[in-house]
């Protein structure tokens, strides 16, 4: 059964009727998948009683979505890149971005396919044409996309590295095909991933939105 549809539709119910500018299903598979990942965190904000608006890089109202297609600083102005303004009663603001780069404590840049970070972080970052600091976090998703091959053992191996630099919050793996090794891995070191991932396997979908629903509880209830 044909993949790239449903991603599509998951990402259309995500974004309520905002016409899409740069996403179809013919698009590549790796950039459908982030913004798929993308729309499950919103889902689960908007489950945990969030709202949910959309603004683009000025902080407006945009009338198409301009997702990114390849990894670029949050303050990049080489399209008119949107994100999804996060809001809980009472609570900082926060943004879902896909695809920027945020700094580490090397001051190292790194990409994060689904960030989440404080909205106040992103508005200085955006002004003063800096990354985020990866301590603004409140959850990041790494997500891979693989259909014809499995997940090796060396992308997971990778992230465990990246953790040790971008340190604070919750940090996801999440991938399209299953790897049995990856997931040893990971449930020995005690990470939060979710292997063999599509819209296609509801039971897994639904396990990974409840996992996003718990990082933005505990969002709640911590002190401002």
């Amino acid at each position: 059964m044909p993949l790239r549809p449903h991603l599509v539709s998951e990402i259309d119910a995500a974004l309520a009727g905002i016409p899409k500018a740069n996403l179809t299903s013919a698009s590549a598979g790796y950039d459908l998948y982030e913004a798929y990942i993308w729309a499950l965190v919103l889902k689960a904000a908007r489950n945990e009683g969030a709202t949910v608006r959309f603004r683009n890089r000025d902080g407006n109202l945009p009338t198409n979505f301009w997702f990114r297609t390849s990894p670029s600083n949050i303050f990049s102005s080489a399209h008119e890149y949107c994100h999804a303004e996060i809001e809980f009663p009472g609570r900082p603001v926060l943004e879902a971005h896909v695809g920027i780069y945020v700094t580490g404590r090397s001051q190292i840049a790194h990409e994060c396919d689904v960030a989440v970070l404080y909205k106040s972080e992103a508005e200085i970052c955006r002004s003063s044409n800096v990354e985020p600091r990866s301590s603004k976090l409140v959850l990041a998703v790494e997500c891979k996309y693989y259909i014809n091959s499995g997940i090796g053992i060396n992308l997971g191996r990778s992230f465990l590295g990246l953790l040790s630099d971008v340190y604070k919050g919750d940090r996801y793996f999440v991938g399209s095909a299953d790897a049995p090794n990856v997931k040893t891995l990971f449930a020995a070191h005690r990470k939060n991933h979710e292997l063999g991932l599509t819209p296609l396997n509801k039971r897994l979908e639904a396990r990974l939105v409840s996992a996003f629903e718990k990082t933005f509880d505990l969002f709640k209830s911590s002190r401002p």
